[in-house]
């Protein structure tokens, strides 16, 4: 599963940049309360688990197009989830810029660490409109439910840490490989 996950965050890293761009009121991002949301200092944070393979295609939508995700809260063997960070309200530099980086850490149902890496660039970027518009941050953790991977509930945990506002948002959220 390591591979693939950090085989997946790097392709994602490499696609996202300007799917990250796409700006949107927070109140018409539509999805469930099924994830973890977080504040601090302003600084908003959400982690949605979808197994919609076409999440870039639902975001990569003119702003007058409310993105319609489907929720995950399990997934079978052979089955693929993918983890999106939503963010809003970066701090911006005296450049316009947000400077926000994330730790990400996958945990298996034995508690033990799948894949983890800190630092990881999640959204540096001049934000198209209102930063408290809703962004779409980079790297998505993908999952795959592969034979050797034990059952039980997985945690991805994400921590955004905003660089300009000096504010962190830790975010966790779980699913269950069946």
């Amino acid at each position: 599963m390591r591979s693939r996950w950090i085989a997946g965050m790097a392709l994602a890293v490499l696609a996202l940049p300007a799917l990250s761009q796409r700006a949107m009121d927070a109140q018409s991002l539509q999805v469930p309360t099924i994830g973890s949301r977080g504040e601090a200092n302003g600084f908003n944070g959400m982690l949605l688990v979808t197994p919609d393979a076409d999440w870039k295609e639902k975001w990569n939508t003119p702003s007058s197009v409310t993105p319609h995700f489907t929720t995950a809260t399990e997934v079978a063997r052979g089955g693929k989830v993918f983890v999106l960070t939503f963010l809003a309200n970066p701090g911006l530099d005296t450049q316009g810029m947000a400077n926000v980086t994330c730790d990400l850490e996958v945990i298996r149902p034995d508690g033990s660490r799948s894949s983890s890496q800190d630092d990881v660039d999640c959204f540096k970027a001049k934000p198209q409109g209102p930063s408290t518009n809703v962004y779409l941050a980079a790297p998505v953790v993908v999952f795959s439910g592969d034979p050797g991977d034990p059952a039980g509930v997985w945690t991805v945990r994400v921590t955004l840490r905003d660089k300009v506002r000096h504010a962190s948002v830790p975010l966790e959220t779980t699913f269950e490989l069946k």
